[in-house]
């Protein structure tokens, strides 16, 4: 059966996250310890205790930290996937289980990545709001009059991020409720992304990019810029600096790959909002999972190898 692993973004992590994993599981532990050290930090305070959480720096190796060392759990049973994606921060675990990043290199450059998007605006001043209930082009319309707000993430059919100031995002918070919105949240991230509020972030961070050293891409990755997975020869810098100011297409990859005969979908990291959107989305032959945790990961490697 043709499989994607599916890495989640911000936004997911939970407290104690992997605590579980790193005391029982050794291929856990030694990926985590791998990626802590790449990272220069403390993520075992981070994932276990919530330490630094409430910044890009700190959160987004923690986040990639528990989705690599869970999929090489995963790897360690035997089941692997042919294509890789992941939503925002997820594109670098994504390309760390294609072989373009060690755990190691990942963890450093996300750690870099957060805290380029920390220093780009004064904290609490922006941020990201989830909306349920439109479209994307429903959403643009209702944000048009508005300068400086942007659709961020394509999630679905019906659910989108906007990307703002957070008095704005309160405004067009309490306007989409009174349009007939299912849902709007205000997300747990310490600023915006994916817009071209990004523009010099995503400058900066292209020089950091510089110097890195890729690895041969191995199965088929999604970029979240384009939609659509990385072509032959691409410039990756270029799409992952290009990610940050862009707006992040997952429902366009989503839809790829279940044209492309995708059977089952595995979401590895926390959380499991990717996997609710897909259970949504797709027939009732595809399998989706969602791996979070120790309970979650026993049950999906039940349910593969009985098949």
């Amino acid at each position: 059966m043709k499989t994607a692993f599916l890495f989640p973004g911000q936004g997911a992590q939970t407290v104690g996250m992997g605590a579980d994993l790193y005391d029982h599981y050794s291929i856990y532990r030694q990926t985590f310890d791998e990626c802590a050290d790449g990272a220069e930090t403390d993520l075992k305070a981070a994932c276990f205790e919530g330490a630094g959480m409430n910044g890009g720096e700190t959160m987004q190796p923690a986040i990639f930290a528990h989705s690599v060392s869970l999929l090489a759990l995963v790897r360690a049973e035997g089941i692997d996937a042919q294509c890789f994606a992941g939503l925002s921060l997820g594109e670098y675990a994504a390309l760390c289980a294609a072989g373009v990043l060690s755990p190691a290199q990942g963890a450093a450059l996300v750690r870099k990545r957060g805290r380029i998007m920390d220093g780009a605006f004064a904290p609490g001043t922006y941020g990201m709001l989830s909306v349920i209930g439109f479209s994307a082009e429903e959403a643009e319309n209702a944000i048009a009059r508005e300068n400086d707000v942007y659709v961020a993430n394509h999630l679905s059919d019906k659910q989108t991020v906007i990307a703002g100031s957070i008095p704005k995002l309160n405004l067009l918070k309490e306007r989409f409720e009174q349009m007939g919105a299912k849902m709007t949240a205000l997300l747990a991230v310490a600023g915006p992304s994916h817009a071209p509020l990004l523009q010099s972030a995503s400058e900066e961070f292209e020089k950091a990019l510089d110097g890195e050293s890729f690895g041969s891409m191995r199965g088929v990755v999604y970029s979240n810029a384009l939609g659509a997975p990385y072509p032959d020869g691409s410039d990756i810098k270029r799409l992952l600096a290009e990610q940050m100011r862009s707006r992040v297409q997952w429902h366009s990859c989503v839809e790829h790959m279940i044209a492309g005969g995708v059977g089952r979908f595995v979401e590895i990291g926390p959380g499991s909002v990717l996997s609710k959107m897909l259970k949504r989305r797709v027939d009732a032959d595809t399998q989706v999972f969602s791996v979070r945790d120790a309970a979650t990961l026993e049950k999906f490697i039940g349910e593969v190898k009985k098949q």
